[in-house]
């Protein structure tokens, strides 16, 4: 007892500031063993009292070596807390944060918020928010359906009223967009700027939850620090976290994140570990009932929990503890889930009972497992009969569910068939497919960090399996599922970034380690058995504090820099390639303009476009960007076709623009027949192989004369006499946005010499020399203007 009280004393005298901590450590060791998290100490002073011998390793955590010995030296110190007796105490601590490791955490979320930041410009033009891409125009639509129909209802009443496209797509992401408009102030212009900045909100949010689950994870704040980087470098996360482009991939981050960081919590705990506990059970509710509700393909996203209850329940049987006991906290967090989505769908009608009882039957598959392992446990049995147990019962299960649940199958069925069967959409691809490329593909999405980060990711498979660190086991898992999902689906990138910054922020300070820049870091021990030497655990706390010196901050630049070099040009290109171009934005607000002038109402003024901008276009001109479906069915057809009266018949009661593009490839793709050649290059003239359009009228030329608009119109038929069949050209020069163009026409007379042509432009027509004045009212009337006889 007496040296561990000298001990104890000349530790508080070399730091006089961590006397409640001491007490602390006193207060969870009469409940037991207790962990690293529970005590609110830096983990570099943390491991000088481990060094001194005041705490000793025990089981999966940690224990006083005498604790009435540091109990009396705190007594004599003037320390203790007087305590109500009778009453116990729950271990609540914050953990102390020092500025040298809160800033570099804050740096790094820095560094992740502006890179998300870079297209701000192209968001925000003149007081007007003009979101990048398709998909957010959907949200921006329906966020001002729900402003207009909440307009004197309850909010209770609202959420329990949505549309079903919303309360069986994604009811909770539009309920938070929606309460965001309602309190910033209830217009469309602030939907408007709550989608443009919802991105970056939940990309910092998930930043914060990847420095805690590298940290927790690994065991060292570098590594936290370093994946927060690495996730900024990742054009596959900037792209879905980018300043305004607001689909349902960046609130799928924050669930997937929370749930990640719940299991971290829950895994390799102690029994005394309540409050971690705690917290990790609250998380895991929450994390997956809102996983759940987020979007209707939610639930594909809670499998990777499934598979780590059933692998870490065999590890768990290896290493002779039982599974239960370490296992039932997540059991009453996806109970809790389960309960909470369901009862959700029943009071507010969200989603299909399919999808809200998916919670239930993750929860009784888990106790199903973890029940499995604990009789394997109690009877002697093996971890590899447990496995091969599992596996059959997976199958039976397979065969018992059909007949069970059959509209359990059905939606199964639909979500093999949204990963499988997808097509005619970039993110539907294979992240290695030809279109993208084997190698180029990863490269391109992910820079150089997917490849630091693999071999870290196969190590952590390894010693997950060998050392049995649930912790690293969590990760792992979620790496390799959401891999294979991004191999099927290129738009689970997104989601595979979280993971793969881990892995990679890890590789980069074991490669800093390696190059003598940094202090080393271990990667051959669990947690518990990191280095306790007080000056191995001070100098492995820090961050990247700790490199910033004359001798290593020009090397770790250089290794900074190689390592995001890649990055450094893919993010910014990708973050750009779904912004609006000023040429699409410009026209977007003429079409505004025109249909306004005009007094069309929707579907008078529905534009007809490419479907990758149609939402966007619609929803400046009409406010209907509920549906791009039209212009994906019809639009390519439109532009290969060759009969235009036959189209200018499906469109003139469909649609009120025609908006055409110049080709990404050369003309000769285009057929000089098509209607693209007719419209977009020649404005719907005759040319010496083709006959001209009736019924197209070129509204609208860009300045680079990219982009051109047309309108349909009846026409006006200019009729008249001449010579038996003989050849007239019919011309009349028009002056469109300031672009001057030239529509030529030809028309045969018939053996009576007479002739007859439909026009679309109004003005002055020549006529083989006889000028011919054609209105407006006679192109909307299709009225007969008749040429004076020749």
């Amino acid at each position: 007892m007496a040296a561990i009280s000298e001990l104890t004393q000349s530790f508080l005298e070399d730091y006089p500031d961590s006397g409640k901590a001491l007490q602390a450590m006193v207060e969870l060791d009469k409940q037991g063993i207790w962990t690293f998290d529970d005590v609110p100490l830096d983990s570099g002073v943390f491991g000088e009292i481990v060094s001194r011998g005041i705490v000793e390793q025990a089981d999966d955590g940690y224990q006083l070596a005498d604790r009435q010995a540091v109990q009396a030296v705190l007594e004599e110190d003037g320390t203790t807390e007087t305590t109500t007796p009778n009453k116990p105490h729950l271990p609540i601590t914050v953990p102390q944060i020092e500025p040298k490791v809160l800033g570099p955490v804050f740096a790094a979320l820095l560094f992740l918020l502006l890179s998300r930041s870079l297209t701000y410009a192209s968001v925000f033009r003149d007081g007007v928010v003009v979101l990048p891409g398709n998909d957010p125009y959907y949200y921006r639509y329906w966020v001002e359906v729900l402003l207009a129909q909440s307009a004197g209802s309850t909010a209770l009443q609202t959420l329990s009223t949505f549309p079903s496209e919303i309360s069986n797509g994604e009811p909770l992401l539009m309920t938070v967009l929606w309460l965001g408009t309602e309190i910033l102030g209830e217009s469309a212009s602030d939907a408007g700027v709550v989608l443009a900045w919802y991105p970056i909100l939940s990309a910092v949010t998930v930043g914060g939850i990847v420095y805690q689950l590298g940290t927790r994870a690994f065991a060292d704040r570098r590594v936290g620090v370093a994946a927060v980087v690495m996730l900024a470098l990742i054009p596959a996360h900037a792209f879905r976290t980018s300043v305004g482009f607001a689909d349902h991939h960046a609130f799928d981050f924050l669930w997937l994140a929370v749930t990640m960081l719940a299991l971290v919590l829950l895994a390799n705990r102690p029994t005394a570990s309540v409050w971690p506990s705690t917290i990790g059970i609250a998380m895991l509710g929450i994390g997956i009932t809102g996983q759940t509700l987020a979007w209707e393909a939610g639930p594909l996203l809670l499998l990777p929990v499934g598979i780590y209850v059933a692998i870490s329940s065999i590890t768990v049987l290896s290493r002779e503890q039982s599974p239960l006991s370490d296992g039932y906290p997540i059991l009453i967090g996806l109970g809790g889930s389960a309960v909470l989505t369901y009862l959700i769908h029943l009071k507010l009608g969200w989603h299909t009972p399919v999808v809200a009882t998916v919670p239930a039957i993750l929860t009784m598959g888990s106790c199903g497992v973890i029940f499995l392992s604990e009789v394997a446990w109690r009877t002697d049995q093996s971890p590899k009969l447990l496995a091969a147990i599992e596996l059959v019962l997976l199958g039976a299960g397979g065969i018992v569910l059909p007949q069970v649940f059959p509209d359990l199958v059905t939606g199964l069925d639909r979500g093999i068939a949204f990963l499988l069967e997808t097509e005619g959409i970039v993110e539907s691809m294979s992240l290695v497919s030809g279109d993208l490329g084997s190698i180029f593909g990863p490269v391109l999405l992910f820079g150089w960090i997917l490849f630091l980060a693999f071999p870290y990711l196969n190590w952590a498979t390894f010693r997950s399996y060998r050392d049995i660190d649930l912790r690293i086991l969590v990760l792992a898992v979620y790496a390799w599922f959401l891999l294979g999902l991004a191999l099927i689906q290129v738009r689970f990138a997104g989601e595979l970034s979280i993971p793969i910054a881990l892995f990679a922020g890890l590789g980069f300070i074991h490669l800093l380690s390696r190059l003598e820049i940094a202090q080393p870091i271990s990667l051959g021990t669990t947690p518990s058995q990191q280095p306790t030497t007080a000056q191995d655990r001070e100098q492995r706390s820090m961050s990247v504090v700790q490199f910033l010196d004359r001798d290593t901050i020009v090397p770790l630049v250089v290794v900074f820099l190689l390592v995001g070099s890649l990055s450094f040009a893919m993010v910014p290109i990708k973050m750009s390639q779904p912004s609006i171009s000023e040429t699409e934005y410009q026209a977007a607000s003429w079409m505004e303009e025109y249909a306004g002038i005009q007094e069309w109402a929707y579907p008078e003024n529905y534009v007809f476009s490419p479907w990758g901008q149609n939402r966007m276009y619609n929803y400046f001109v009409s406010g209907e960007a509920r549906s791009y479906s039209y212009a994906q069915a019809n639009y390519a057809d439109f532009l290969v076709a060759t009969d235009g009266a036959a189209w200018y018949r499906t469109l003139r009661d469909q649609a009120g623009f025609i908006v055409t593009r110049d080709s990404p490839y050369q003309h000769d793709d285009f057929d000089q027949q098509s209607l693209q050649m007719r419209l977009h290059t020649h404005y719907g003239s005759a040319t010496a192989s083709t006959s001209g359009l009736s019924h197209y009228r070129t509204v609208y030329v860009s300045d680079d004369t990219s982009l051109k608009i047309f309108t349909l119109v009846p026409g006006a038929q200019i009729v008249g006499t001449a010579p038996p069949e003989t050849e007239l050209t019919v011309t009349t020069n028009q002056s469109v946005t300031g672009t001057s163009i030239t529509y030529t026409r030809t028309v045969r007379t018939d053996a009576n010499g007479s002739y007859s042509i439909t026009v679309p432009f109004p003005g002055t027509y020549t006529v083989d020399g006889t000028r011919v004045q054609v209105s407006e009212t006679a192109i909307r009337q299709n009225k007969t203007v008749r040429v004076s006889s020749q």
